[in-house]
């Protein structure tokens, strides 16, 4: 499935020294030159450990590609959103541009918007549990990555992680 990733997961999972998740689960992920300037150059020039890491697997099963001008006018719509910043706006314009069926983003605003440009979205909760489901990883596995992409930064409210809780412990995986 092709996918495309905003800079949330990339950053999340680097941090919690996961990025291994991402590329087993989804094998090649593309990004737009906003998400890794935002990842890579900005993180860099702030010596954000993180950035180094996610630069470790550019080209790999990392691909980097700028949207182009035909897709930069025939979605320029969305430009016009003030509440998405300018990584979110390219993955968008990105998905359309190489057919991407998927876009990785935990931003509520740009995984609404994703719905109505009928492209699918998994945020990085969602993607614990897909990999749950695919026998990427163990329940137990699933518990410590939750906790940590939460003392990554991830934001989370306290119903919403006794439901995630929930969810991965009634989840099932191609080893039960």
């Amino acid at each position: 499935m092709r996918t495309v990733s905003d800079s949330t997961p990339l950053i999340l999972y680097a941090k919690i020294g996961r990025l291994d998740l991402l590329e087993k689960f989804f094998n090649k992920i593309t990004i737009p030159s906003a998400v890794y300037h935002e990842v890579v150059t900005r993180g860099k020039q702030h010596q954000i450990p993180d950035a180094y890491i996610v630069e470790k697997v550019v080209d790999d099963w990392i691909n980097v590609t700028s949207v182009d001008p035909e897709t930069q006018n025939r979605y320029g719509f969305i430009d016009n959103n003030p509440g998405l910043d300018t990584g979110e706006k390219e993955a968008l314009k990105l998905c359309k541009q190489i057919g991407a069926q998927l876009l990785l983003a935990d931003d509520r605003l740009a995984r609404k918007t994703s719905k109505i440009l009928n492209i699918k979205s998994l945020g990085s909760l969602g993607v614990v549990i897909q990999a749950i489901r695919h026998g990427v990883i163990t329940k137990k596995d699933a518990y410590q990555i939750v906790d940590d992409l939460l003392d990554a930064g991830l934001r989370l409210d306290i119903i919403l992680y006794k439901r995630i809780q929930e969810i991965i412990e009634n989840t099932e995986s191609p080893d039960q």
